[in-house]
């Protein structure tokens, strides 16, 4: 079974201090310190002498999820499809728009680098201008970049992402876009119509076989492990793994999903652990081919266990 190879993965992941929500319900605050002087002069003595008076402040963080695009290993016309991506970053309090800022930013250069490697189709330079929700509707204004250039299938997929980060956020369901502070009924040159608010439906076609969407891609997570996701299998019924980093079984069971053969079906199960010590663990999923039994629409997920 091919393994993840990612760069720096373990030694970042390992940084990871506290295990946040996904919708970044759970915070933690870092702290920096800075060093101020000022003079103090006695009346005893001409000398001036210096006191150093140090202050702290204090700047919330949060646990979001981004989506970004993860190329396939082993199969050429197959990808690159969503993948959820952990990210740590400033809370302001607002989930969604702490998100898309995130997205914004890109993969980092280990994650481009990566076996799979991760990209994005949101063309750099792309900014937030504003985000508000009103009964369950996200309306997301970016600046003009966001529809630079990429083709049908690079616009389709940055609309992918940004409504897929977007509705994670709890309570937001549907997504319409505002370009430099306009409303877009009409994207891009490619032509496509978003005279509707969209949904996660409208884009399945950017989703492996087998979408793990909880927890996220290099996620911290505690035993035992709620994990959910889409499938579009044989008969609903694939298979998922947990490994340790020495990538020995610590759960095997398989999942039957809600629809099945031509059709997405949510699942989701519960994955108890036992670990000794933090480490990267993987997890796993694939299904077994009704042609030879092969394992075939594998993804493979490191996730830091605690």
């Amino acid at each position: 079974m091919r393994r993840v190879s990612h760069v720096a993965l373990i030694s970042a992941l390992a940084l990871a201090v506290a295990s946040c929500g996904s919708d970044g319900s759970a915070t933690t605050t870092t702290t920096e310190s800075t060093t101020s002087t000022e003079a103090v002069t006695t009346s005893t003595a001409p000398a001036t002498t210096t006191t150093a008076i140090s202050t702290t402040t204090s700047m919330a963080t949060a646990g979001r999820v981004v989506y970004l695009l993860l190329d396939e290993v082993g199969d050429a016309t197959a990808g690159p499809f969503l993948v959820p991506v952990y990210r740590e970053g400033p809370a302001s309090g607002d989930a969604a728009s702490d998100a898309v800022e995130l997205l914004l930013a890109g993969p980092t250069e280990d994650e481009m680098a990566g076996i799979p490697a991760m990209h994005t189709a949101i063309p750099e330079g792309t900014s937030l201008l504003d985000l508000s929700v009103d009964d369950g509707v996200a309306t997301v204004d970016l600046s003009a970049e966001f529809d630079d250039g990429g083709g049908s299938a690079g616009m389709f997929a940055r609309l992918a992402q940004v409504v897929f980060t977007v509705t994670r956020a709890t309570g937001v369901d549907e997504v319409t876009f505002n370009l430099a502070s306009e409303p877009v009924t009409v994207f891009s040159s490619e032509g496509i119509e978003l005279d509707r608010p969209q949904t996660r439906n409208d884009y399945y076609d950017w989703l492996p076989a087998i979408f793990v969407d909880s927890p996220a891609w290099g996620e911290p997570v505690t035993s035992p492990i709620g994990v959910q996701g889409l499938s579009n299998v044989f008969e609903a019924v694939s298979q998922i793994m947990l490994t340790d980093d020495d990538g020995l079984p610590l759960f095997e069971n398989a999942v039957m999903a809600s629809c099945g053969t031509g059709c997405w079906g949510d699942w989701e199960v519960s994955v108890p652990y036992e670990v000794d010590r933090d480490q990267v663990g993987a997890l796993i999923v694939w299904e077994y081919s009704a042609k030879d039994g092969s394992r075939i629409n594998i993804r493979e997920y490191p996730v830091l266990l605690g």
